[in-house]
């Protein structure tokens, strides 16, 4: 039995009546939303790191249990951990300079006149999709390596 799309999910872009624009509108969507969660995320780490700092400060100053201090400073190291780790900001960037490389090929691609949206158009369009996706998946693995090659 063939698997069952969702409403918002979208088909086959190579069915599509023009498959280049659906690839580049497919991966300016997919691209868009890892830029939206990496903001959101990078936004939230960065409060909690601030609150659980504060926090710690506050709780030492008001001569809370042992326990409790060092529970809160454990939590903003493993906060400033993880955010080291995942670096959502880097991501952030990454993510929406290849949604902005995207959305400069696909207007250039819907400024031409439809009679001029031929195969070599649309081949151009495609290439250039497949040029932000191997930069960003090279820039992602670079960047990958650095961390691991990094000392602790």
């Amino acid at each position: 039995m063939p698997k069952r799309r969702k409403p918002d999910e979208p088909g086959d872009v190579w069915e599509a009546p023009d498959p280049a624009l659906a690839l580049a509108l497919q991966q300016m969507d997919w691209y868009r939303r890892r830029r939206d969660t990496s903001r959101w995320l990078y936004r939230v780490s960065e409060l909690l790191i601030l609150l659980t700092t504060a926090t710690t400060t506050v709780a030492a100053a008001l001569k809370a249990t042992a326990w409790i201090t060092a529970t809160l400073a454990a939590s903003t190291v493993v906060l400033t951990g993880l955010h080291k780790i995942l670096d959502q900001h880097e991501s952030w960037v990454a993510f929406g300079s290849a949604w902005t490389e995207l959305q400069i090929a696909v207007n250039g691609y819907r400024i031409l006149p439809a009679g001029q949206r031929d195969e070599e158009a649309r081949m151009r369009l495609v290439q250039r999709v497949n040029e932000v996706i191997r930069e960003d998946t090279t820039h992602w693995a670079s960047r990958r390596r650095r961390l691991a090659e990094q000392p602790d």
